[in-house]
């Protein structure tokens, strides 16, 4: 790889619902709300997925350099500049600072889950395909009817003696003509989704485009809503007034993101090449699905399953469990 860039795309599901606050609270339906973009859909800031990512590629460096993995200075020892971390996430010191060579967007939502009367279907729209790129077909590419819902074969066939399918509370026709989305299609890099590791055909199968306007209705009434209440850790009850709720984007969502990896060697950065700079961002992403991304973490929120991650391009060894530190009582006997 020795051209200016690199650019990769990554589908990643939500393994647990996700919860990316905005950082306060409202007067509506939920006391804490997620993030969301323009049209009012709920994404993953770029900036907390790379936050994330510093962090667990530090987890996955052994913890060789602390102060180079959180981009974090003392008096005692300062980010050196030179190592796959500075390099990759960037790094500030007192003398010099500089940008990272991994150039992380935010992720969006492209298939969105939802109950329906044939099971668990995926809902996306047209300009959520567009988005990605992905080549136009007669079926979507100028569909924009609130009153219907273009199905896959495999739901067509399900659900044609009724004519109908909803989507909770919601009920639209079914469009004559199915739609051609499958794993195998094609996006913007010339790859297909099953290429890019993203080979879950099952969810193609059950895959429903709807207008943008019905897909932002279908996203907000079916974002999952929890309540929760502070405890008294003398009396162990609840505390008084209390009381909150917060809101997340549920499991099986299918987001995506893109990532600009750019040459270090053009920066004149001679001490790590493009590939490296690849692997360890890919590094991080395999513990997204165990450690999590956003808030509520302890309450069951957060595991992201990223796809497309190049594990043999990395030839990584995984890290080796040690009870160098560990201790260990003597075993007892139990008097019954």
């Amino acid at each position: 790889m020795n051209g200016i860039f690199e650019r990769k795309t990554y589908f990643g599901m939500a393994v647990d619902p996700i919860h990316v606050g905005t950082g306060g609270y409202t007067l509506g339906r939920v006391d804490n709300p997620i993030l969301r973009d323009f049209d009012g859909i709920p994404k993953i800031p770029g900036t907390s997925i790379e936050g994330t990512a510093r962090t667990y590629a530090y987890f996955q460096e052994a913890g060789k350099n602390q102060a180079c993995a959180k981009g974090k200075k003392t008096n005692e020892t300062q980010p050196c500049g030179n190592c796959s971390l500075c390099v990759s996430f960037g790094y500030a010191t007192d003398d010099q600072s500089r940008q990272g060579m991994a150039i992380f967007s935010d992720a969006k939502i492209l298939f969105f889950p939802v109950a329906s009367i044939a099971g668990p279907v995926w809902v996306t729209s047209p300009s959520k395909l567009k988005e990605l790129n992905i080549p136009e077909e007669t079926a979507w590419q100028n569909f924009d009817k609130s009153e219907t819902a273009i199905l896959s074969t495999y739901l067509k066939g399900k659900l044609e003696k009724t004519g109908y399918i909803n989507f909770g509370w919601l009920l639209l026709e079914i469009e004559k003509n199915p739609h051609e989305l499958a794993a195998d299609k094609t996006f913007e890099e010339g790859k297909s989704f099953k290429q890019q590791g993203f080979d879950k055909q099952e969810i193609f199968d059950r895959l429903v485009v709807v207008s943008d306007a019905v897909l932002h209705q279908i996203v907000n009434s079916n974002l999952e809503v929890r309540t929760s209440v502070s405890i008294n850790p003398e009396t162990g009850a609840a505390e008084e007034g209390a009381l909150f709720t917060y809101e997340a984007i549920p499991r099986g969502t299918i987001l995506y993101f893109t990532m600009n990896y750019q040459n270090p060697k053009r920066f004149g950065i001679e001490s790590t090449d493009l590939n490296k700079v690849m692997s360890t961002v890919e590094s991080s992403f395999e513990l997204f699905e165990f450690l999590g991304v956003g808030g509520m973490g302890t309450r069951g929120f957060g595991k992201l399953k990223i796809f497309g991650i190049d594990k043999k391009q990395r030839n990584m060894e995984p890290s080796k469990p040690t009870t160098e530190n560990a201790t260990f009582n003597e075993p007892r006997t139990v008097v019954r």
